[in-house]
This record gives C-alpha cells, sequence and structure tokens, in this order.
C-alpha cells in the first residue's frame, strides 16, 4: 500500500489556511458536490462549548480540505499511509481529526475575538453576507439537500472564517515576531569536488590509494591555478564547465541554511566557507571523501533568504498562536475531546 511520510502531509497542509476560508474554494466546491447520498442532519456532528456544530457545517470544511488533498495526491491519497516513528496511521482518520480541528479552531478565535477587541468592519460584514449569497445562488437544489445546507449555514460559516482570520492576524501581529537574516540565511555555493573514492558492489565506500589520491590533490590544485587566474576571472561562467574538463560526476550547486552547511560539510569547513566573501573561491579543502574548492556566488542569497524568513515567521507565529490556543481551549470547552465531542457516525456519511 502507498504511504505518505508525516514530512510530505506537512507540506500538504500548507495548501489549507490555519482557518479555511471557504471562499477560497467555492468553485471547487461547487464542481464537486454531487448527490451521494442524503445526509441526515437531524443530529449534530460535534458538540463544542454546549452547542451543536451540524453535518452541512462540517461537510462544506470537509469538501474543502478534499479537494485540496486530491488535487495534491490523486484520489487515491485516502488509501494512503502516515508514516509514525512507530507504525503507519490511516489518512482518512487523520484528516478527519484535522477537519474537527480547524472548525473548533474558528470557533475558539470567534469567541476570543471579543476579548481582544477584533470584529468586522460593515465592509466586511456586507462583503461576506454578499459571497454567502452568490455561494448559495449557485448551489443547485439536490447539491443542498446531500449536504443538508441552509443559507444561514453557508453565511455562517464565511462569516465566521472571516472573523477567526482577523483575529488570528492581530493574535500573531501583535506578537511583533521578526526574523533576521542570520536566522533565515541561505548561502549559494558551487561545491567543485574532487572524489577519492570509489563505490564496491555492495554500495561500500572504497577509498583511493595513496597514489590515486594525490593524483585527485594535483588535479585540484591545478583547477583552483586555473579559477584565479587573471586571464579569465570570471569563476562562476567557468567553474562548471572546469568541472565537467576534470570529469567531476558530483560536482554542483547547493542553496543551503547555516545547520544544513555543518550538516553537510561538517562544522570546520562550515566555518571556513562563512569566512569567504561573494564570488570568491577556497583553497584547495581536504575532507573526508576528497578535495574541494568552493566558489561562493552569495553568502547571503537575497530571494531565498527572504522566502526562508517567510516561512521561518511563519512557523514561529504558528507556535505562539499555538501556545495560546491550548490555553484558550481549555477555558471555553476544557471538556472537549475528538473522541467524546465527535458523533462519528453521522461524520462518516461524508464520504471521502
Amino acid at each position: 500500500m502507498k504511504k505518505i511520510s508525516r514530512k510530505d502531509r506537512k507540506k500538504s497542509f500548507k495548501l489549507i489556511p490555519l482557518m479555511l476560508v471557504i471562499l477560497l474554494v467555492v468553485s471547487q466546491l461547487l464542481c464537486g458536490c454531487g448527490s451521494e447520498g442524503l445526509l441526515n442532519d437531524s443530529d449534530s456532528v460535534l458538540t463544542f462549548n454546549k452547542k451543536s456544530i451540524s453535518i452541512g457545517e462540517v461537510y462544506m470544511y470537509s469538501k474543502a480540505v478534499i479537494e485540496e488533498y486530491e488535487e495534491t495526491y490523486g484520489s487515491d491519497i485516502w488509501s494512503m499511509k502516515i508514516n509514525s516513528d512507530t507504525d503507519a496511521i490511516d489518512m482518512e482518520e487523520l484528516t478527519r481529526r484535522d477537519i474537527i480541528d480547524n472548525i473548533v479552531k474558528v470557533k475558539v478565535l470567534c469567541i476570543q475575538s471579543k476579548n481582544i477587541g477584533v470584529s468586522l468592519t460593515k465592509e466586511e460584514e456586507q462583503q461576506a453576507e454578499y459571497e454567502a449569497s452568490e455561494f448559495w445562488k449557485n448551489l443547485t437544489d439536490d447539491q443542498k439537500e446531500s449536504m443538508s445546507l441552509t443559507k444561514e449555514i453557508v453565511s455562517t460559516v464565511i462569516r465566521e472564517n472571516a472573523l477567526a482570520r482577523k483575529t488570528y492576524d492581530k493574535v500573531v501581529s501583535d506578537a511583533a515576531i521578526e526574523i533576521s537574516d542570520e536566522e533565515a540565511r541561505e548561502t549559494v555555493i558551487y561545491d567543485m569536488f574532487f572524489d577519492c573514492y570509489t563505490l564496491d558492489s555492495n554500495g561500500d565506500v572504497v577509498p583511493l590509494s595513496d597514489e590515486n589520491k594525490e593524483v585527485m590533490r594535483k588535479k585540484a590544485v591545478q583547477a583552483y591555478d586555473t579559477l584565479i587566474s587573471p586571464v579569465d576571472s570570471s569563476g562562476e561562467k567557468n567553474i562548471e564547465a572546469l568541472s565537467n574538463y576534470y570529469g567531476l560526476k558530483y560536482s554542483q550547486y547547493y542553496t543551503l541554511t547555516p545547520q544544513e552547511m555543518e550538516e553537510k560539510y561538517g562544522p570546520k569547513i562550515s566555518t571556513m566557507i562563512y569566512t569567504l566573501d561573494d564570488d570568491s573561491y577556497s583553497l584547495v579543502t581536504e575532507s573526508e571523501y576528497g578535495y574541494h574548492i568552493f566558489y561562493v556566488k552569495a553568502l547571503t542569497d537575497r530571494k531565498a533568504t527572504d522566502e526562508r524568513k517567510a516561512e521561518l515567521k511563519e512557523k514561529k507565529q504558528r507556535e505562539y498562536f499555538d501556545a495560546l490556543y491550548k490555553n484558550w481551549l481549555r477555558s471555553i470547552d476544557d471538556g472537549y475531546d475528538y473522541d467524546v465531542s465527535v458523533n462519528k457516525k453521522l461524520f462518516e456519511e461524508i464520504k471521502f
């Protein structure tokens, strides 16, 4: 059976905001909501803060998540397994839990909005009502029935998501989390690598003889002299061609964080690389597996660093929010528990 790692699953969840903005996937919902059997709305799927959340509301969230996952991984995603430290976990069950968790987060944020003074403006209220009306108008009678949806449910979900997102943004904005260039640094280097080993039939590393290793060292010195020659100092343009000339199959560009740099080359070589300037070369440097000439294209690559800054900032904001959220959840509904608060039998009427 095909499996998906926790790392991949985490990546896929970046497609789904913390508070699921239903409007972003309205067109997908309208295209994907055919008759799947009538859903009984005589009971609630979730009870939270002594209030019932109907199957129609849960269905809106579920269909959006289902559309996102199937677009990313294909329709067979629900047969996949998530690899844990000890075993493989059913993807559908984990996703159902995430859907409920997402709904609870929205509810908690809407409640908390009053405590931190967040509300929708008149214009935002009007926009939410307009979008709910447009969404409702585009549903067929069959779709309304199959999802057990009412106009009030659609309006509530859209409005609550708008308020939850605004509250979340206010909370993390007030935290004033900033990431420095040093913390987010992405460095672009070219590793011209003269390998001094071969691989045997089992894939094990076999070091070259001292004689052959000396041959590789001399080639590395010769290459270094060529690169720093005043005849042609445009090293970046020629280092790849020079690697091809020497038949260096493991030479290539890398974009690495300081942690990745140290993991790849060790602390000594990593420290040396960070002493270099942009558009400069290291001396011939020996490692466990051969000789290197490092070309530093950009000690701090602006685009890659800015992208990582945004990722790290978002990660720290989530961590900050998660710490607050745990306390908020306990204060609002200390008895909430997925296994107790969710009507699993009714939830299973929403097919994956």
